[in-house]
């Protein structure tokens, strides 16, 4: 961390570094920051994870406010160029239709009462979210956005490298405490290791 985030985290009066610095050290990585930001990268199972906060900033009516999201993402190759876009009722009407075929039923009548699901390969998804394990987490953690994608994710600064896909998770929230960015990591991991075996991905 640079001196300006330093200065940035100091005068917010919310300083909550030695949280992020415990999580970085039980996953043995690294603790970073942009613009006040924080976000830790490691590796697990041979992929790349990144767990952090974003600020998005807003401007109505003459008018800049912010917005404070938790970010994932894990990159990886994706042979199969499968996608899939998970998302509440409430952010799917406000960003249009991300795929032309129609939404995905899984047969689970809580989750598909409360998730769109988009997918350019309908059966590997309903296959893919037929993990018990997985299903329980995204229903848990309530993402704002969970999606598999070679684009930007929710934001512009949001994107895999060059030739990569990632996994994509993005909730509208707060920082709060270690539990809150252990739970992000365990719906990642679950996520990454289902695709392992019905995806085929590479780190």
């Amino acid at each position: 961390m640079d001196l300006q985030d330093k200065i940035i985290l100091f005068f917010s009066g919310k300083d909550k570094t030695p949280i992020w610095q415990q999580f970085a050290n039980e996953k043995q990585g690294k603790l970073k920051s942009t613009s006040g930001d924080l976000f830790v990268e490691y590796t697990y199972s041979n992929y790349k994870f990144q767990i952090g906060e974003f600020t998005h900033y807003v401007t109505t009516g003459g008018k800049s406010y912010e917005k404070k999201y938790m970010i994932g993402i894990v990159a990886f190759s994706n042979l199969n160029n499968f996608e899939i876009s998970i998302a509440p009722d409430d952010l799917f009407r406000k960003i249009g239709k991300i795929f032309k075929n129609n939404d995905i039923n899984i047969g689970h009548k809580d989750f598909d009462n409360k998730f769109y699901i988009k997918s350019n390969h309908e059966f590997k998804a309903i296959t893919i979210l037929k993990d018990k394990a997985l299903l329980e987490k995204i229903i848990s953690v309530n993402p704002t956005l969970l999606e598999i994608t070679n684009d930007k994710g929710l934001f512009d600064e949001n994107r895999p490298p060059e030739g990569k896909y990632m996994l994509h998770f993005a909730k509208q929230e707060k920082f709060k405490d270690l539990n809150q960015l252990n739970f992000i990591h365990l719906l990642l991991s679950t996520f990454i290791e289902n695709l392992k075996v019905n995806c085929s991905i590479q780190n």
